[in-house]
């Protein structure tokens, strides 16, 4: 099956004084990419660099004095990457300013850099998609919703504007006339919001079914909300005013609704088991990935933060399987000792107090391909 879509990858990457790194690079191939390693020897931090260059922040939701080594006063990252030909991003970080580079250039709006250079993240540390608040994942759904509809956009943004201004007026006391200006602004930039997300989880959960041989079992998407009825809306809303005035807050509306993640027809994080719920979430950045394709004609990095965690052996091996297949690049971390099976092409990096190799253990053996900066206790060491 042909894609029409490009792909997006890092050639090499750059960093120093980044968390625990003094100095390191890294240098990917477009496929299947993982590094191993013991806790603590920085792997994540490799995969976030990535994520740094297209958001302008950490994955983690770290703020920036976090990010730098410990005694330094600023981090750089810098990152050669393939979109359409050779392109330069590169991210200075200092306490509380973090500043992105596109070919040399300084960028003002990050929205540009991350949605020309999409990066996917599953990671423990970041967004809780499969076992976190609803709120993360409406959130999640939001975001798809104004990236792939850029009109929509307005809309959210007219629609919180509209709840803040009822909200202010409820306090004060004021009249009808002037509340139910606001009410129908509500409602006006409610339903395009509404018919959007629809929109977004019937694709999800299309691509989701394709995802099954991962899942097992069937993994799809639900949004818990009442029949948004515009009269009705209306009329509900100026029932309900000294309610919400009283409560402080709108508690209806699709600043409300709540999304499920079903697994058999049940929440998952209640139906699924550790390692079930890590299958699906891999399938959620995989259809994800679909919907990149599909509405901006571009194939995203994907990053895997120990993703084959809580797996038995026969799922880790479907797991790489899948990955094997997609057309997207995949940098993906995982605890040394994993077992790869010979039948998948993925370049394997040890990250290490004493290196960083790219191996082969699949055999019982280690092969040291490349080695471009040795680390001793955090010191940069000539190789």
């Amino acid at each position: 099956m042909t894609i029409m879509a490009t792909p997006l990858s890092v050639r090499e990457l750059r960093l120093s004084d980044l968390r625990c790194h003094k100095a390191l690079s890294w240098t990917c191939t477009n496929g299947l990419n993982l590094v191993v390693g013991a806790n603590g020897s920085g792997k994540t931090t490799l995969l976030e660099s990535v994520y740094l260059m297209s958001h302008g922040r950490s994955f983690r939701q770290a703020r920036d004095p976090f990010l730098l080594r410990h005694g330094e006063q600023r981090f750089v990252i810098h990152g050669q990457w393939q979109r359409f030909g050779p392109m330069h991003l590169s991210v200075e970080g200092r306490k509380g300013q973090t500043s992105i580079r596109l070919q040399g250039r300084d960028i003002q709006r990050r929205k540009d850099v991350s949605e020309s250079f999409p990066v996917l993240v599953d990671a423990p540390q970041g967004r809780k998609l499969v076992d976190g608040a609803p709120g993360e994942r409406r959130r999640w759904l939001d975001g798809l919703v104004m990236t792939f509809f850029e009109p929509m956009r307005l809309h959210y943004q007219h629609y919180m504007r509209a709840l803040m201004q009822r909200s202010r007026l409820l306090r004060q006391k004021a009249g009808d006339d002037e509340l139910v200006v606001w009410e129908q602004q509500i409602v006006t930039h409610g339903e395009p919001i509404i018919a959007a997300r629809l929109r977004v989880i019937s694709e999800l959960n299309k691509l989701l079914v394709d995802e099954q041989r991962l899942t097992e079992y069937p993994v799809s998407l639900e949004i818990n909300m009442p029949d948004y009825k515009r009269q009705e809306w209306l009329e509900r809303l100026a029932g309900k005013r000294e309610e919400d005035r009283r409560a402080g807050t709108l508690r209806f509306g699709p600043h409300s609704d709540t999304l499920r993640i079903l697994f058999q027809q049940r929440e998952i994080g209640s139906a699924g088991s550790r390692g079930q719920q890590r299958l699906a979430a891999i399938a959620l950045k995989m259809a994800e990935c679909g919907l990149w394709i599909r509405y901006r004609r571009l194939i995203p990095i994907l990053l895997l933060d120990d993703c084959l965690e809580a797996l038995d052996s026969e799922r880790q091996c479907r797991v790489l399987e899948r990955l094997q297949e997609s057309h997207a690049q995949i940098l993906m971390t995982a605890p040394a000792g994993i077992n790869v099976p010979d039948h998948i092409d993925v370049d394997i990096q040890v990250l290490s107090a004493q290196g960083t190799w790219a191996a082969d253990d699949r055999n019982g053996r280690n092969t040291m391909v490349s080695k471009a900066i040795k680390l001793v206790n955090g010191l940069e060491e000539a190789a």
